[in-house]
């Protein structure tokens, strides 16, 4: 009696045992991301001037951006970087047509010290926080960084070609900002100032190839600057905003069509200021351009 009852009690622990392991197995089957990386939910980045939330589910990228309480960067679009390969659908970020970044290694650095990202759901405070992400998109593989400061938010991202391909589109950087904008201004590598209205046109505004385009919002007494140090170029490349009524999405677009051979790389940067105080006239904007590139050189 007592052997049955021990050799049944084993039986059920070794049955307890192999469901666990096909269950922990099944789990990791269905992992998008690296082991240890987060997959969903939400780590919130604050400086005593700006907060962003990262998402985790849409490859880690930004969620919206928020700059002294003001929302000037929505979360009703993707940010950060996709590409549409030559006759297939789109991939990255939330992106799921053609297929999905995939997450290999997330680093947090805060006031000069490393951070382990184990959960999301937290609220990371500091003066200066650093995050890097190590993934792939496509054939590519990318290294973006988001650094945030009391006075800026700094992307840059990485990509090279695994395999010589070919894309259709790939669009390096892309901000959703509030659909309240009613005009922009932007400054060709030259000097030379352009500007425009915001009017749901559902047309593209800018198309060129601009050293930094902003948006004025009236309502926020504020405008939405973006600066690249090195203009970003590439087969019919252009800055872009998508005047919708949704939002006016603001577009890097590297190419319009590229072919890539194995092992060639991308290297750009832009920096996102939020400008208080602007009136309308841009004498805000334009200073604040101005000590964005004593600061952020101009690259070749």
């Amino acid at each position: 009696m007592i052997f049955s009852r021990l050799l049944r009690s084993c039986c059920l622990f070794i049955l307890f045992l192999s469901a666990s392991q096909i269950q922990a197995a099944d789990k990791t089957k269905d992992r998008l991301y690296d082991a240890g990386v987060p997959e969903t939910g939400f780590l919130t980045l604050e400086t005593d001037n700006y907060t962003v939330p990262l998402d985790a589910a849409s490859g880690w990228t930004i969620e919206k951006m928020f700059y002294k309480g003001q929302e000037f960067g929505l979360n009703n679009g993707h940010y950060g970087t996709v590409l549409r390969p030559k006759g297939e659908q789109w991939w990255g970020t939330g992106h799921k047509e053609g297929g999905r970044e995939v997450v290999h290694k997330v680093q947090l650095i805060v006031d000069g010290k490393q951070v382990p990202i184990t959960k999301t759901g937290e609220t990371i405070n500091g003066q200066r926080i650093e995050f890097i992400k190590d993934s792939t998109i496509w054939k590519f593989k990318v290294r973006a960084e988001i650094t945030i400061t009391n006075s800026e938010i700094f992307e840059r991202t990485r990509m090279e070609a695994l395999e010589d391909c070919e894309l259709d589109l790939l669009y390096y950087f892309m901000h959703c900002f509030p659909p309240t904008s009613t005009k922009w201004m932007a400054q060709l590598p030259d000097g030379t100032i352009e500007s425009g209205p915001l009017s749901h046109s559902k047309k593209m505004a800018v198309s060129k190839n601009p050293s930094w385009v902003a948006q004025l919002n009236p309502e926020q007494q504020l405008s939405s600057l973006c600066y690249t140090p090195r203009v970003i170029a590439g087969n019919q490349s252009a800055s872009m905003i998508w005047d919708l009524d949704r939002y006016h999405k603001y577009y890097l677009r590297h190419n319009n069509g590229q072919a890539f051979k194995k092992g060639e790389t991308l290297d750009f940067t832009v920096i996102v200021k939020a400008v208080p105080e602007e009136t309308g006239d841009w004498k805000a904007t334009r200073q604040a351009a101005e000590e964005l590139k004593k600061q952020f050189p101009a690259e070749k």
